[in-house]
C-alpha cells in the first residue's frame, strides 16, 4: 500500500516556506519574499530541498 505523505511533509519545490526573523510571521508562497508584510523585517527561506 503506498500512502500520500503530503499530509506528513508538505514540501514541494516550487513552494517556499518563510519565516521573519523580527516577529512571529510564517507564509508559504510561490514568490520569494523579501521583506515581512507584518512588521517590515527580514525574512527568510525555510524550506530544505529533499532528494
Amino acid at each position: 500500500m503506498t500512502h500520500n505523505l503530503s499530509s506528513i511533509d508538505p514540501y514541494s519545490p516550487s513552494t517556499g516556506y518563510f519565516e521573519c526573523l523580527d516577529c512571529p510571521y510564517r507564509e508559504s508562497s510561490g514568490a520569494r519574499i523579501t521583506a515581512c508584510p507584518n512588521c517590515g523585517g527580514d525574512v527568510r527561506n525555510i524550506a530544505v530541498s529533499r532528494e
